[in-house]
């Protein structure tokens, strides 16, 4: 998967965010807030992972079935697909 928009991910206070930087900056008003899950499936991705990595990230964190961690790498690829950012 590959990262087409120019954001950084950022901790602060314990709250992970993606920041947008450069010409990316002019098209989003504000951050990208990441709960946990979101933190480890991002890491992922950084780390060149697909979605059946995501999937797996998930499953071997949380302990979840197949079907939850299918659904849930779905929705957060579709949100960064939506923003334009993979």
């Amino acid at each position: 998967m590959e990262i087409k928009k120019k954001v950084i991910l950022r901790s602060v206070a314990g709250e992970y965010m993606l920041m947008p930087v450069g010409e990316t900056v002019s098209e989003y008003n504000g951050i990208f807030m990441l709960t946990e899950s979101a933190y480890l499936l991002w890491k992922a991705i950084t780390d060149g992972g697909e979605k059946e990595d995501l999937e797996k990230v998930l499953k071997d964190e949380y302990g979840i079935d197949d079907e939850t961690a299918e659904a849930d790498v779905t929705e957060f690829i579709e949100k960064l697909h939506s923003y334009g950012i993979v």
